[in-house]
């Protein structure tokens, strides 16, 4: 009766739960990826920070990147003893392993496998079920019919517990060992070797993989054929509290206290430490991101959190840092998804509900209490009498100040709903009615501080008049060719209004324009892009405008980036405005901008074509997420956002919605630790202590500190590393420098993180190594490895000062022969001239030449054309009417510089004039690098440098 209750219980918690348990999305490693066996039966971590996974096909050690595997090789006793592993255990700089056929150890700093004749003795070809480390030098091993305890550093063997069949070990608080046998629970006290107790719990079953495990609360937790039992310690006794239909086996724990149980046929089930409820994560085949498989044998929680699951079917993990972002997807099997992946616009109305505009129509989706499964509902239009709404492309959805609900579409105009009034409009376009709308494709709509309703179309812009309930109509704006002060374009996709009521129109290839009033007329101010003007907007096709709680202005293009407003009172040039422009070169992940938010932080997120450009405006800086992240693919559209009371962010795009809340990330803490893997010479792995071309490279397995001896010819080497941080690890970030060869840190990341270096010159060099975790925490200090290239015979300090001696000699014989020879020729050429050629520079020429100097020095003055970051020979030769040879020869022979260094000398002292001047104290100084002729910061950083001795910044503190 009372497992009939249980199972009760547990299908209505099934039931209760899927919401709560698609939280957890895991990746998946097979074959595919490297690992040697799908069946993965047990995971643990060296001490250095390795993973290894125990398949039924061989060995896996796993860096975040690559699989290094260990198999058995028959008559090598330098291999691991078998294929099959049962079992795995950790202790310093040693991994046991226990196979079908015996026990392996691996020295997990040299890879080697230890020679264990002893332990061979006793334990032989028998299989290794049950390893325990028990953290204090002893490793518990169990065959099927007999145990022992091994010294882990002495590896001396002693036989315990005669009699029992051990399945499994875990340590209590209090030093003692309860220890699952075939003969019960036991609780043993290993100093005494004596039993404490026995509990009668029934069979522990070493090849139903039975599993004891104490948390950090001080429990002790079982699994127990088909049951869990949890240990009371007031009363001294264990107490079923789950009871499944499968046999349950593995356990572990994460941060949260959250403890994770595995099944053989079921899953896993999770007690949350919240709720104290158990739940459900099941194999999904129609889920790709559910468990791999419903038959689990092992589960590993590792020091940055990430759940680690051996299977039948592969490996499975759970990577909190690449799942923290959501997504409503359009599902064709699934009602409660949306009825199209093409979203267009969001809009969230008092009542929480979103209003999700697709290609398709509109849906209505509410959250309730369930972040993770909302309830998705198609709406009808056709109650309001507007049929066609319910397939239309729709753009745009605004609740006015007066609560009536506008809903713009691509093609099919602008619907009216005023439910307080009755009232349900369709305005399309009427090319006969001057007054009507000035397209039927309509793309944005905004209201002003005055509440007067503008609407950006395909046509123009178009200011709602209204005269009472049922009469209105449109005042239209549009490009004419005859007035300078008309709307540059007519193709319009944004409207907005900033902090300081002023109205920008972004265009599709007609640039941006602002709306000046005074008076009752209305003029369009106009902003395009120059090419050979670094300030003006960076694109024509502005479709984005957003203003951030500073009150900047941003202005996203369609093909160059992102742009910050900037404005200068002195300047009559578009009243004083002009632009900053970030692309790809700054970092942004890509430079077509579809829509702009702010986050509680003032970091702005962009949706971009590629993903998500986290800005910190403040330094300048990107973060970039794509859908590594857990971002939908497909573009995002432009102006699909809404952001929450509670700071959630929601972007839509051609693959559905994203939603997440950057206030929720949790942030991976966790120091990396880089370690060196591989040194390879011409592709081949240089192996400590083996010879390569008759000379040892390396005599020490590779570590911080190693010391790699490079013969002359063979220089050409590749370092391979990696960070041994597993969250998002091609986020990872590494800086290496070869000190003297790198001037500077050179920084990747990406899979397969490595270094190349050839033709290095005798010597000695410390290459040093950094890494970043995917959340941009550094390691401290960095580790190194020096790399010493010997010299050849030509390099040899003794050969070099025979040579030199030898020259010398030569160089005086030589004199002493030539001055005889001369006694004897100077004579006969007494009364003859030596003539000589002489150039001969014509007067004029060389008067020509330095007045164009003159005005070649006037034109950099006058003009500042060093400004223009495009600016080559060409140009500046074709300004001063010479040719590029003829300024090329002005230059070097009446100045003394080349063309770059005249014209960085420029650059530079223009830098410092502004860097002296209080108007500029507000820009950055990328900023005014950029507006000097800079192209790139790195640059811009060099040059400075280079010709003052400072960088900007140790320039700017001193002024």
């Amino acid at each position: 009766m009372r497992k009939n209750y249980a199972a009760l219980i547990f299908i209505f918690l099934l039931t209760l739960c899927v919401g709560w348990s698609q939280d957890y999305k895991f990746q998946h490693i097979t074959t595919v990826d490297g690992l040697s066996h799908n069946e993965v039966r047990k995971i643990v971590k060296d001490n250095q920070g390795f993973l290894w996974f125990g398949t039924q096909n061989g060995l896996n050690r796993f860096d975040g990147y690559r699989f290094n595997v260990f198999k058995n090789i028959p008559n090598d006793s330098s291999s691991i003893i078998g294929d099959k592993i049962y079992s795995l255990a950790v202790s310093p700089d040693k991994l046991w392993v226990g196979t079908i056929t015996g026990l392996s150890i691996i020295n997990t700093v040299t890879l080697d496998v230890i020679p264990t004749p002893n332990i061979f003795n006793h334990i032989g070809e028998n299989g290794v079920l049950q390893l325990f480390y028990d953290g204090s030098n002893i490793v518990w091993a169990s065959t099927e019919n007999e145990n022992f305890i091994i010294d882990s550093n002495s590896l001396e063997v002693e036989q315990i517990l005669k009699g029992y069949r051990i399945a499994t070990i875990a340590k209590g608080f209090d030093n003692s060992y309860w220890i699952g046998t075939d003969k019960g629970l036991l609780q043993y006290n290993y100093f005494t070797k004596t039993i404490l107790k026995s509990y009668e719990l029934g069979a522990f079953n070493a090849y139903g993989l039975d599993e004891i495990f104490t948390n950090s609360y001080g429990e002790v937790w079982i699994t127990l054929s088909h049951g869990i039992y949890r240990y009371q310690s007031e009363r001294d006794r264990f107490i079923e509290v789950f009871n499944g239909p499968k046999i349950m086996n593995a356990i572990a724990e994460n941060d949260a206290g959250d403890i994770f149980f595995g099944t053989y046929g079921n899953g896993l089930h999770i007690y949350s430490r919240v709720s104290g409820l158990f739940e459900p994560l099941l194999a999904n085949p129609e889920n790709h991101l559910s468990i791999s498989s419903n038959d689990v044998y092992d589960i590993f929680v590792d020091d940055e959190n990430i759940i680690w699951v051996g299977t039948q079917e592969g490996l499975d993990y759970y990577d909190f840092s690449r799942h923290r972002f959501n997504s409503l997807v359009h599902l064709p099997e699934n009602s409660n998804s949306l009825r199209s992946s093409f979203v267009q616009t969001i809009f969230q109305d008092k009542d929480d509900l979103f209003w999700i505009g697709t290609r398709e129509g509109i849906d209505l989706v509410d959250f309730g209490s369930s972040a993770s499964n909302p309830k998705i509902t198609h709406l009808d239009m056709g109650s309001k009498g507007f049929d066609s709404l319910n397939s239309d492309y729709v753009t745009c959805i605004h609740r006015d100040s007066k609560e009536r609900m506008w809903i713009a579409t691509m093609s099919n105009g602008l619907y009216l709903i005023d439910e307080k009034r009755n009232i349900f409009r369709h305005f399309l376009q009427d090319k006969s009615v001057e007054t009507s709308i000035a397209s039927s494709s309509v793309r944005a709509i905004m209201e002003d501080h005055l509440g007067r309703i503008w609407f950006g179309t395909g046509g123009g812009l178009s200011l709602l008049n209204q005269q009472n309930d049922d009469d209105y109509f449109f005042e239209n704006f549009g490009y004419s060719k005859l007035n300078t002060n008309s709307m540059p374009l007519n193709d319009i996709y944004s409207v907005f209004e900033d902090s300081k009521q002023r109205i920008w129109i972004g265009t599709n290839k007609g640039g941006l324009s602002l709306l000046e009033e005074k008076g009752g007329s209305k003029s369009f101010l106009r902003f395009n892009h120059v090419p050979s003007d670094p300030k003006t907007i960076s694109n024509d096709e502005v479709f984005v405008i957003y203003e951030d709680v500073n009150n900047r202005v941003w202005f996203g293009t369609s093909a160059a980036g992102l742009n910050l407003l900037k404005e200068d009172g002195r300047s009559d040039i578009n009243n004083g405005y002009y632009f900053q422009s970030f692309t790809e070169k700054d970092g942004l992940s890509d430079n077509e901008i579809n829509s702009i938010l702010e986050d509680d932080e003032g970091d702005l997120w962009i949706a971009t074509n590629t993903g998500f450009s986290e800005f910190n405006a403040k330094n300048e800086t990107f973060t970039n997420y794509t859908t590594y992240d857990g971002v939908l693919k497909g573009k995002f559209r432009k102006n699909a956002k809404w952001k929450t009371k509670d700071g959630t962010l929601f972007f839509g795009g051609a693959a559905g919605v994203n939603y997440f809340n950057p206030n929720n990330f949790e942030l991976n803490k966790n120091v990396p630790n880089p370690v060196f893997l591989d040194l390879l010479i011409d592709g081949k792995v240089i192996e400590a202590g083996k010879s390569f071309d008759n000379s040892v490279v390396l005599s020490q397995p590779l570590s911080s500190g190693s010391v790699v001896k490079l013969p002359i010819k063979d220089n050409r080497f590749e370092i391979k590393f990696t960070s041994l941080s597993f969250a998002s690890p091609y986020r990872n970030t590494y800086a290496f420098k070869l000190e003297g060869v790198d001037r500077d840190w050179q920084f990747l990341k990406g899979k397969d993180p490595s270094a190349s270096y050839t033709q290095l010159k005798a010597g000695t060099y410390r290459f040093y190594l950094k890494a970043s975790n995917n959340d941009g925490v550094w390691n401290e200090k960095p580790i190194f490895m020096d790399i010493v290239v010997s010299a050849n015979l030509m390099d040899r300090n003794i050969t070099k000062i025979g040579i030199g001696i030898l020259f010398f000699l030569t160089l005086v014989l030589g004199v002493l022969v030539f001055g005889k020879y001369k006694g004897h020729t100077i004579a006969r050429s007494s009364n003859t001239k030596n003539k000589r050629s002489v150039r001969v520079i014509d007067p004029d020429v060389n008067n020509e030449n330095i007045e164009k100097v003159k005005e070649l020095n006037l034109l950099m003055e006058t003009e500042k054309v060093y400004l223009d970051s495009e600016l080559g020979l060409s140009q500046l030769a074709e300004k001063i009417d010479v040719s590029t040879n003829h300024l090329s020869m002005l230059l070097n022979d009446y100045i003394g510089k080349n063309f770059y260094d005249y014209i960085n000398h420029f650059r530079v002292e223009e830098v410092k004039s502004r860097l002296k001047n209080p108007h500029y104290q507000k820009q950055t100084l990328s900023s005014i690098g950029g507006d000097c002729g800079f192209n790139s910061k790195s640059a811009f950083n060099r040059i400075f440098k280079n010709l003052t001795g400072k960088t900007p910044s140790e320039f700017q503190n001193m002024t």
